[in-house]
């Protein structure tokens, strides 16, 4: 699902530079970390519960806030989005329906890191079969 939800970011925010579970030592400064932080199936009802953080970084203050609040608006509170294929290593990820996209927090500040990027994030749940 983490990489449907990449896909769908990457076609819906082009302007963006979106990388998957772990930022690596290589790479631009300005971008979104999209991660996987867990889940819980629902063994009561047909669904899992998905959590994914988003974290923003970038040199300027207001370049990071602006990528994470446009990733914040395009994902919040969303009904019934489909999430669409993607192959990844010669691995093919099905289409995934969402049944609700929910932020858990509004994007917030976490600071500089040790090489002064400045971080935004936030932490939403995904819900699906």
């Amino acid at each position: 699902m983490i990489y449907n939800l990449a896909q769908y970011l990457i076609v819906n925010l082009p302007l963006i530079k979106f990388v998957v579970n772990g930022f690596s030592p290589d790479s631009s400064q300005d971008e979104i970390m999209v991660s996987e932080t867990g889940g819980e199936p629902q063994h009561w009802y047909e669904r899992t519960d998905w959590a994914v953080q988003i974290l923003s970084r970038a040199k300027n203050v207001n370049t990071a806030k602006k990528q994470i609040d446009d990733v914040y608006n395009k994902l919040k509170n969303r009904f019934g989005l489909l999430l669409p294929q993607v192959t990844i290593d010669g691995v093919l990820y099905p289409a995934v329906k969402t049944y609700q996209i929910s932020p858990i927090q509004t994007p917030g500040y976490l600071g500089a890191d040790e090489e002064n990027i400045e971080m935004f994030s936030f932490n939403l749940t995904i819900t699906t079969d």
